[in-house]
């Protein structure tokens, strides 16, 4: 993971502990005090839709558009 910008080092660490979570709260959660130092440009949309989609591309994590937006989940092996 290490070896992945941070912008998508962050989307990973927040999913890490969920189930799936919207671009809304990945947002709020990159905010937080406990993902300011990884989360740095993360907090916004642009960087997050970017990162993020380059994690789908690498098969890391899926989206989903349903209501109130995507849907973002990690890859389950």
């Amino acid at each position: 993971m290490s070896d992945l910008p941070k912008n998508a080092q962050c989307v990973l660490k927040i999913l890490e502990s969920t189930d799936s979570l919207t671009t809304k709260e990945i947002l709020e959660i990159a905010m937080t005090d406990k993902f300011a130092k990884i989360c740095i440009d993360c907090a916004g949309g642009d960087t997050f839709v970017a990162a993020a989609d380059q994690l789908v591309e690498m098969g890391l994590i899926t989206k989903k558009f349903g209501k109130g937006g995507y849907r973002w989940q990690l890859v389950k092996d």
